[in-house]
């Protein structure tokens, strides 16, 4: 009996972060971008696209939810955006679907209720970091004029290529409760692959570095219910 007191004291001692208890469901519109061996800035205008989120969560606490995420988007990069590379003549396109798990952690809290019974709205900074599995149907290709007359081995399809990448997400936003049921927002985030082939392309180009991408947009969060009434 004595060796489950510290057990039930943990336990005990970790009920407050279940106690506010709410699931909730959020919706996600935006863009994304990506950067790697095509992409010589961080942003080209030229190859963002849109891109669409959904989560399910759960509000651990005021300041804590986790989710779990899926995020449909498109990457695409091409040499011609850049005079000095359109020798090259490499271009690339995928189709992203992304499964990922995330802890939100809102700095000033989420809003509650006063003493009176009344919300006040309330907007919070978020930070965000997460791990996640990335699935790919990349093409890449080599459009040059020695490749398409076979004066230079066309390097692609690289034998190393992946379809499926695990990834990091992490990033910041801003929360704003309209209501203890509803709340919208920003959020922007960059995803490290660990792969320096989200392009397909690493030998032919720059393997020194991996690949990355990233996501911004507006949401919009519909909590479930108020479990606890938990109060300023």
């Amino acid at each position: 009996m004595h060796s489950l007191k510290p057990i039930l004291l943990g336990l005990a001692m970790t009920m407050p972060l279940f106690s506010f208890g709410q699931f909730s469901f959020g919706l996600s519109v935006g863009a994304s971008n990506y950067q790697g061996d095509i992409a010589k800035d961080l942003t080209n205008l030229n190859e963002t696209h849109a891109a669409f989120a959904a989560s399910v969560g759960y509000r651990l606490n005021r300041y804590f939810d986790v989710k779990g995420q899926i995020l449909l988007t498109k990457l695409t990069g091409d040499d011609a955006n850049y005079e000095e590379r359109r020798h090259r003549g490499f271009r690339f396109r995928t189709n992203i679907l992304e499964l990922a798990g995330i802890l939100e952690y809102y700095t000033l809290g989420s809003a509650v209720r006063s003493r009176t019974g009344v919300f006040v709205p309330h907007v919070t900074p978020v930070f965000f970091m997460g791990l996640g599995i990335a699935k790919l149907d990349n093409l890449a290709e080599c459009y040059s004029e020695d490749c398409k007359n076979g004066v230079v081995l066309n390097p692609f399809p690289e034998p190393d290529y992946k379809s499926v990448l695990f990834n990091v997400p992490f990033g910041i936003g801003l929360k704003y409760d309209v209501s203890p049921l509803l709340a919208v927002g920003l959020r922007g985030g960059y995803r490290y692959t660990f792969s320096d082939y989200l392009d397909g392309i690493s030998a032919a180009a720059n393997r020194d570095k991996n690949d990355w991408y990233f996501f911004l947009g507006a949401n919009v969060t519909f909590y479930l219910g108020e479990k606890k009434k938990e109060v300023l």
